[in-house]
Formats: C-alpha cells, structure tokens, sequence
C-alpha cells in the first residue's frame, strides 16, 4: 500500500496540475426564496456559470490554489495613504505592540506553555522564534505562540509558523494569508511548525511571499501545545487560523495591512472555510477579501456515521478523540466505540497520520458499536461543525477532485448547493 504522506502529497499534486483543466460551476450572489442552511443537493437549484464579479476574477483565473490576499484583495488595496490605527472589537485601544512579546533563541524552548497563561486578548503575541534557513526566499520564517481561546471560552496558547517578506511593503501594509493545514494527526510532534520545511501547503505559498503578501500558518489548537486536537471541529480551526494571523501582525518588519486570505486543503478546506465564517466576528479589524478551500469535508453530519475500516479509521478515530477533547461527557467515545475500538483510541493522539493508518490498518466494523455516530448526541455534534452552513460577503472558490477518494466530492457538492441558496459568492472546480 502506498505511504498515506505519498498519497497526500500525489492528492495535492493532482489538484495542482488539474485545475486549470477543471470544470467550473458558479452560482449567482441572490439567494434563493426560503433559503436555510438544511444542506442537501437541491436538483432544482439554478447553477449559472457565469464569471464571479470582479473581486474574485483574479482568484478564480490561476492554475494553482490561489492566495486570495494578494489576486482578490489587490483590486481593493491600491491605496497611497497609510491607513489610520486599527481599532479591534476586543480592545477600546488601538492595535499596538505595547506589551511585547518575547523573542526566544535559537535552539532554546518556545513549546512550554506559560504559567499561568497571560491575560491579554486572543491573536496576542506572546513568543517568536526564527527559523533558519527561511521556508521561501527574501523572507524570514518565524516560529510563535499566541493567545486563542478554548470552545469553552478559557483562555489557551496555540503554536504556528508565519513567513515575513523581506521586501519593501505596499503603501497602506502586506496583505496576509492565512494556511490553515492538512490532517497530520494530533500528537504534538505533528504540528508542521515543528519540522518547518515539511510543511507542504507552506512550501506552495512561495508566489504569495514574493508579491509581499504575509503568510501565517496554525498548528491548531492542541498541537505543538498541551492538549488533544479538537480535530473538525470548525470554531476551534477558525479560532486558531484567525489568531494566527491577528498575531502574526506583530511579527518583526511585518507592517501589515488589514487584508486577509484564507487557504486550506483537506482538513484545512474545512477549517478555512470556518475560519471565514468567523471573521467578521472574531477578527474585525481584519477584511476578509477571499477563501480557497480544497477538498474539503464540509460535511461532518455524513462522515460521522461511516464505520471506515482499516486506515481510513485514522479519521474517524482522530474525530471521536477530538470531539471528546471538545465536547466533554456530551461526546463519550464509549458511546461510539465498542471495547476492542477503544483500545486503540489513544493512538489518535500518538501518533502522526501516517503512523496511525499503519498502527489501524486491521481495524474491522467490529471496533464500532451499532449505529455509531448515527444517533445523539454524535450527529447533533456533527452536524454543528458542517463547513459552508453560512454565506459570508467575502467570495468562495473550492477546488475537490472527483476521484478523490479519501474526501468523496459529494460532500463539497453539497455545501456548494447550500451556499448557493444561502446567497454565497462561491466557485466550485471539479478536475476530471
């Protein structure tokens, strides 16, 4: 069986070399009458595939994930003056570098969480560390750690990378791109800003650094930090990949704007398209000008109740243990696995994805208690963090092979119908 890395990777790269191949369906920005957030594929639904306005052409036209900051946003951000201090929703002050965050050297620990944790507001800054050499060239490459806060409401630190441009900055600041990443399971050695050049998605964002866009990347909370990872679970993604790039602002020579992209693949299409969700609210000094999702599995109410065998339970079982970590006693894994599935549950966070489609490839149905995640409280849960449940004014493209199959094109097929109805600006690409 070929390595679950070399699949991803041969995933991505088929996406990559399909798109401009691709077909595209669009829906108008006007709602349909009654429209709700139901989900399903309406057969009736109007799909016209005429062009996105403006703001999305340039989002729309390339043959690679596109990086929504800097071909949507740069439409809007030509500006020659200097914009005023932004003023954020969670301060009465102006963003400033006040309270300074701590750079950490080379080769000493930047990982321990602080305690007790520091009061301050989430996106803070608390450490930074440089990486050498740098991801992408004429840049520096930063490791940090930031504030977030929990699903619960507590406050918590979450790890990341972000890469400055070392290049003049544009009149009014850089544009930021926020990566939110692919499944790599949940231990923390797993977080990519752990092995910086391994992070792949990273690597592909080297056209977004050279036009001098910023690009910041979360580990997700409970990687690289304390904690499981509240794995699909779409307030937690959006949490973490908005305070990335709250954070990220204060990065060293990183004069950044307001504009804001978001980009993700696989898990991470999940969880950008939450982290666009979020925005308005949880970053509103921030103008969200764009989303790529690739492959995403927006459709968490479906995926649930799949008793996968073998590998593929990698996701079913990174999910349960997750959601455990999110939800508590609502989400009790005894309710989900039988005895001999619960034996291997804390694999899911030991282990890389890799590791864990190995350590799981003699998993059978009988790891599953009947009916698993096709009752309450599993499919309440789920169904909470279904991506793509509301239209944002920001436009949409998803990107989803219809030979994918670890994240079954349907599901993304479904959002879009929802979306559509919704009034979303949306673009959907199906490579061949």
């Amino acid at each position: 069986m070929m390595p679950v890395a070399m699949r991803t990777d041969r995933r991505r790269s088929a996406v990559l070399a399909l798109v401009a191949a691709s077909l595209a369906v669009s829906c108008s920005s006007a709602p349909d009458e009654g429209a709700d957030a139901t989900g399903g594929t309406d057969a009736s639904a109007e799909r016209p595939t005429s062009e996105l306005p403006a703001a999305n052409q340039a989002t729309s036209s390339i043959a690679v994930p596109p990086t929504p900051a800097t071909s949507a946003a740069t439409a809007t951000s030509s500006s020659t003056v200097a914009p005023e201090p932004t003023v954020s929703a969670r301060s009465t002050d102006p963003i400033t570098d006040a309270d300074e965050p701590q750079e950490v050297p080379a080769g000493s620990d930047l990982y321990t969480v602080p305690d007790p944790i520091p009061d301050g507001a989430h996106g803070t800054l608390l450490r930074y560390q440089e990486v050498t050499p740098s991801v992408h060239a004429k840049s520096r490459t930063w490791r940090m750690m930031y504030l977030s806060e929990s699903l619960a409401g507590d406050p918590i630190v979450v790890t990341g990378l972000a890469v400055v441009p070392q290049t003049p900055a544009p009149p009014g600041g850089r544009n930021i791109v926020t990566l939110t990443h692919g499944t790599t399971g949940s231990a923390d050695r797993c977080a990519p800003s752990m092995a910086p050049g391994s992070a792949g998605e990273l690597l592909l964002l080297g056209p977004s650094v050279v036009s001098g866009s910023i690009i910041a990347a979360t580990d997700y909370e409970g990687m690289g930090t304390p904690g499981a990872h509240p794995y699909l679970v779409g307030v937690s993604e959006g949490r973490s990949g908005l305070d990335a790039a709250l954070a990220a602002r204060h990065l060293p020579d990183a004069e950044a704007g307001s504009q804001l992209g978001v980009m993700g693949y696989s898990q991470g299409g999940h969880a950008a398209m939450w982290t666009a969700q979020l925005a308005a609210e949880w970053a509103p000094e921030l103008d969200l000008v764009g989303t790529f999702a690739g492959a995403p599995p927006t459709e968490i109410s479906t995926i649930v109740g799949v008793a996968l065998p073998g590998g593929s339970s990698s996701f079913i079982y990174l999910l349960v243990a997750g959601y455990a970590e999110a939800y508590g006693d609502d989400a009790d894994p005894a309710t989900f696995f039988t005895p001999a599935g619960l034996r291997d549950l804390d694999l899911a966070d030991e282990l890389c994805v890799g590791e864990l489609f190995g350590a799981l490839a003699d998993v059978t149905a009988d790891a599953y208690l009947p009916g698993a995640g096709s009752e309450p409280p599993w499919t309440e849960l789920a169904s909470e963090n279904d991506a793509g449940t509301t239209a944002v004014d920001a436009p949409l493209l998803i990107i989803h092979s219809a030979v994918d199959d670890t994240v079954p094109a349907v599901l993304s097929e479904i959002a879009f119908d929802r979306l559509c109805r919704l009034g979303q600006v949306v673009e959907r690409r199906v490579p061949p």
